[in-house]
């Protein structure tokens, strides 16, 4: 592909602001303005790269990574911003590493301003300077919104860009009124409870009656416990009760921890809300629940953990130790409950030795030939070719822009089609090349996992580890009857999905 240029929008906290109060589309108003600062300069734009979420680190940016991925093709010139600082102006680390993937790629950053070559030692330290002083304020106004924050909920006001269930958010405003549909249900849920009903039989009370969450799910144990604690039902606002903090970094990604605040740390005043229950039957409830909390043991015991999940609904299904009617405790995997799905449970030792089966199966079809794996280098060809046809047409439409012989809608029309396609092409493409792997490879790996599945010495971690290694997911299914039959797909790493099971 001839040199081209990256277009990358994203708006800033102001331009939300003002967004919310109606005065303009700030990623249509940034693209025209470049679209025309592109055509004045004459630069070849192949693709318009829109952040529609605000984040605040690389890691939640999924249009700005992708942008960073490009840069690194010989041919990409430069990328067209509206601001530096859209380039990002968070954490020091980030913009440090922004600053040398342009750096290291020689890429172009073009603004309405300025053009800056990160090559060049004057563009470089005037990028510096930009980056670090939008970084301090940001740290401000991060802290002014933290502030204003705390200091609303200590007015009594509730703070959340979702009201809790029985409630609707005021528009423009940090208030909640009822919802009175909602507002029955947690009155009903507050009721059972105060009378001694446990979690799981207001969830399957709320369930059997038709009644949905409010995104339309059944209801389960969790979702009404939640409900029960939380003070806003008994006209209190709670703030800064579970926070998140970044307790280490791998790689851009923060790893953080949600922790729950001790007495005393965070804000619990009356609010100014209108309550769904009263004190004395929240109170009531809250004593129906209390219960001394019970150490367990949090060593990893389901091989399968994180992997199995329905096949109908793809919900994950999860390790639990009961008690047959004779009396013999056993481990069984089961979904969650009320769900629409009825898929039954089944023994933990049954489903290793299934997928036992099919491991080895798919290992014997490997080696045989009857399956392959990795990918098939006429399909990328084909995918190539497909793209390079794409940049073609893109050169072609460039032309007739520039000759002014189609108006700037059409232009912005055909261009976003053609950049559409190509990226698809191109994500295709990127998903062939990552499944070249040895076929040989797979299945050594594929025998030493069902040999560590069998072992009764290795531990449920290690087995869990090394089968990720080689499966994505496995599908579970089983029919609504005792003793149903247990089928399940795996859909393993380096080879195409596998086809659904078919009905008994």
């Amino acid at each position: 592909m001839a040199g081209y240029y990256l277009m990358y929008l994203r708006k800033s906290r102001a331009d939300a602001e003002k967004e919310r109060y109606g005065k303009y589309e700030t990623l249509a108003v940034h693209e025209e303005q470049l679209t025309k600062l592109a055509r004045m300069e004459r630069l070849r734009v192949a693709e318009v790269y829109r952040e529609l979420v605000s984040g605040e680190t690389i890691e939640a940016r999924t249009e700005f990574k992708k942008v960073m991925d490009r840069i690194s093709d010989p041919d990409c010139e430069g990328v067209i911003v509206h601001a530096i600082d859209r380039l990002g102006r968070g954490d020091p680390v980030e913009y440090g590493w922004i600053l040398s993937s342009f750096r290291f790629t020689h890429t172009l950053i073009v603004t309405p301003g300025r053009t800056y070559d990160p090559d060049n030692a004057s563009d470089l330290q005037q990028l510096k300077l930009q980056m670090f002083v939008s970084n301090i304020e940001f740290d401000h106004i991060r802290e002014r919104l933290v502030n204003g924050s705390y200091a609303s909920a200590d007015r009594g006001n509730y703070i959340g860009s979702k009201p809790p269930y029985g409630y609707d958010k005021v528009p423009g405003k940090s208030a909640i009124v009822p919802n009175e549909r909602e507002a029955a249900v947690v009155r009903t849920i507050y009721s059972m409870a105060a009378s001694g009903e446990n979690k799981g039989a207001i969830a399957r009370s709320l369930t059997d009656s038709g009644i949905a969450t409010r995104h339309g799910k059944v209801w389960c144990s969790s979702r009404v416990g939640t409900i029960i604690s939380n003070p806003v039902y008994k006209g209190y606002v709670r703030y800064g009760y579970r926070r998140q903090r970044v307790v280490s970094r791998e790689g851009m990604r923060f790893v953080k921890q949600t922790k729950v605040s001790a007495d005393g740390d965070y804000i619990l005043k009356k609010g100014v809300h209108e309550p769904l229950v009263s004190e004395e039957v929240w109170q009531r409830a809250q004593r129906a629940f209390e219960a001394s909390p019970v150490k367990r043991d949090m060593t990893m015991k389901n091989p399968l953990s994180g992997l199995i999940v329905c096949g109908k609904c793809g919900r994950a299904l999860v390790r639990q130790v009961v008690t047959n009617k004779y009396g013999s405790r056993y481990e069984r995997l089961h979904h969650a409950y009320n769900s629409e799905c009825r898929c039954r449970s089944a023994d933990l030792g049954d489903l290793v030795e299934k997928l036992s089966e099919a491991l080895a199966q798919a290992a014997e079809d490997i080696e045989t030939g009857v399956k392959s794996c990795g990918t098939d280098p006429h399909e990328i060809e084909a995918l190539e070719r497909a793209m390079a046809e794409e940049d073609r047409k893109l050169d072609k439409l460039l032309e007739l822009y520039y000759a002014e012989a189609i108006t700037v809608a059409e232009f912005k029309r055909r261009r976003d089609e053609s950049s559409e396609l190509s990226r698809r092409l191109r994500e295709r493409h990127d998903e062939l090349a990552a499944r070249a792997v040895d076929p040989m490879e797979i299945v050594t790996t594929t025998r030493e996992a069902i040999r560590l599945l069998a072992s009764d010495d290795v531990s449920a971690e290690a087995k869990n580890d090394f089968l990720r290694r080689i499966i994505e997911r496995i599908d579970y299914w089983r029919e609504d009857r005792r003793g149903g039959r247990i089928r399940l797909v795996v859909h393993m790493r380096g080879m195409g999905s596998p086809p659904p099971p078919t009905p008994s």
